[in-house]
C-alpha cells in the first residue's frame, strides 16, 4: 500500500480531534486538511491546515472534498456517528485508502455489546466499513479502542471525581481497566498511518495506563486528597438492567447513556480491558504512575 501523505479529519476541533490535528502536524509527515459544515471554525485551527467546508448531508459534496485525499481520520462526536455514513461512502468513491471511523472508546468486536444501543451506530459503521473493503478497494479502515478517557477534565471525573472527592465505586472497585490520554489516541493515529500494512482492516487496542477506581483514590489521597471522601457502591450488572429498561422506556438521557458505558469499561470481560495491546507498533509509550499522579493533581487543582 502505498504511503500516506495527504489526510483529512472531521471534527478536528473537539476533544479527541484537535489532538489529532496537532499530532499530524508536528509529526511533519502529512498535508491536513479539516473539513467542516461550519467554515468558521478556521480561526480556531492552526493556520497550516487547509479548510473545506462540507455538507456532511451530500455524498457529492463529501466526495468532492476529499479528492486526492489518501487517508480520512473521523473524530465525530457521539450524537453525530450516524453521519459517517455518508463519509464512508464518499470515502471510498474518492479513492481514500485508509479511513479511521470514529469508534475510540470499549471494545466493540467484544459480543457482548453487540446488543447496548448506545453501540448499534458505531458497530453499524464500521461494518459498512467491511463492506466498502470489498466493493470499493483499495479503501481500507482502521478503528482505536482505547476503553476509558484519561484527561483532567469530566473524564476523569466521570471515573473517579477527585476534585470533589466523590465516587461510585463499581463492582468493588479492583476491576482492572484501560485508559489512554487524548495525546496517546493521536499517537495511535500517526502509528496507524505508518504501519498500514499491520493495521489494515481491523481494530488497534490501545492504552496509557492499567489502573482501578480504588487505585485512582488511593492515588488521589497521597496528593492530599486523605478525607471528606463521598463513596457510594454499585454493581455494574444492577446499572446494565436498569439502562435498558430505561432506554425501552425512551429514556436516552446522559445517566442512562452512562450506565451502559459503566458497564462496558468496568465490568468484568465487557471490553474495557486488553490483555494485548498495540501500544509498542504505534508508538505508544504509556504513562509511568508519577505521570498519572500527575493528571490526577491537575484534576483536583482546576
Amino acid at each position: 500500500m502505498t504511503a500516506i501523505k495527504n489526510v483529512a479529519v472531521v471534527g478536528a476541533t473537539g476533544k479527541i480531534g484537535r489532538p489529532i490535528v496537532d499530532r499530524l502536524l508536528s509529526s511533519k509527515l502529512f498535508n491536513v486538511t479539516v473539513l467542516t459544515r461550519d467554515e468558521n471554525r478556521r480561526r480556531e485551527l492552526p493556520a497550516d491546515v487547509t479548510v473545506k467546508g462540507v455538507n456532511y448531508d451530500s455524498i457529492e459534496s463529501l466526495e468532492s472534498a476529499l479528492q486526492g485525499q489518501d487517508a480520512l481520520v473521523s473524530a465525530m462526536a457521539f450524537e453525530a456517528i450516524h453521519v459517517q455514513k455518508n463519509l464512508v461512502e464518499a470515502a471510498a468513491k474518492a479513492g481514500v485508502k485508509r479511513m479511521i471511523p470514529s469508534e475510540y472508546g470499549n471494545d466493540l468486536l467484544n459480543p457482548k455489546l453487540a446488543d447496548f444501543p448506545i453501540y448499534k451506530p458505531k458497530i453499524a459503521i464500521r461494518q459498512l466499513c467491511e463492506k466498502k473493503v470489498i466493493e470499493n478497494p483499495p479503501f481500507s479502515w482502521t478503528t482505536i479502542h482505547n476503553a476509558s478517557f484519561l484527561g483532567p477534565d469530566w473524564t476523569l471525573d466521570f471515573i473517579v471525581d477527585v476534585k470533589q472527592r466523590k465516587a461510585d465505586i463499581k463492582d468493588g472497585g479492583d476491576v482492572l481497566f484501560c485508559a489512554t490520554t487524548y495525546d496517546d489516541i493521536a499517537q495511535a493515529v500517526i502509528g496507524i498511518l505508518t504501519h498500514l500494512e499491520e493495521t489494515g482492516n481491523r481494530p488497534v487496542r490501545i492504552s496509557s495506563v492499567n489502573t482501578t477506581q480504588n487505585e485512582l483514590i488511593a492515588l488521589a489521597k497521597e496528593l492530599g486528597a486523605s478525607d471528606g471522601w463521598d463513596i457510594t457502591h454499585s454493581r455494574t450488572e444492577d446499572l446494565e438492567s436498569e439502562a435498558k429498561r430505561r432506554w425501552a422506556e425512551g429514556d436516552h438521557s446522559e445517566e442512562v447513556i452512562a450506565m451502559f458505558i459503566n458497564r462496558a469499561f468496568i465490568g468484568n470481560g465487557w471490553g474495557g480491558y486488553f490483555p494485548v495491546r498495540d501500544n509498542e507498533l504505534l508508538g505508544i509509550k504509556g504513562l509511568e504512575r508519577d505521570e498519572l499522579k500527575a493528571i490526577i493533581k491537575l484534576a483536583m487543582d482546576r
